[in-house]
């Protein structure tokens, strides 16, 4: 199972600044199987992402913690790695830049902080 995405509240859809690159921002729900000890993460698919028009791999991925004020962040960082296709890449933790192991990964804060993708796609013309 892969980790769930959603349109941000009061996202207005995917951007295009410049005609070659779409900029989409989304939610993350994790999906509590953190994948076996060879995928080193969670698989995060962009199949389900709204307005996305590229097939492509994304050229960038910022993954990072948007807690609400007043709450504390978590002391995980995330990062993710490209797959082959734009529905098989991966997103990794780590915590103290120690890479999270599979049974590991969800716990504390990780599981419960809010988790934001930015994610970049060429668009070809």
């Amino acid at each position: 199972m892969a980790i769930a995405t959603s349109t941000l509240t009061g996202y207005q859809g995917p951007v295009n600044t410049t005609s070659a690159e779409q900029i989409v921002r989304f939610a993350i729900t994790l999906s509590g199987n953190y994948g076996g000890a060879a995928t080193h993460g969670d698989t995060l698919s962009f199949a389900n992402v709204y307005g996305l028009q590229s097939n492509a791999i994304p050229s960038r991925v910022f993954v990072f913690q948007q807690p609400a004020a007043g709450v504390a962040p978590g002391n995980c960082s995330a990062i993710y790695c490209p797959g082959t296709t734009k529905n098989n890449g991966v997103i990794s933790f780590a915590n103290a830049g120690t890479e999270l192991t599979q049974g590991a990964a969800y716990s504390g804060a990780t599981a419960t902080a809010v988790w934001i993708v930015e994610a970049y796609f060429p668009v070809y013309l």
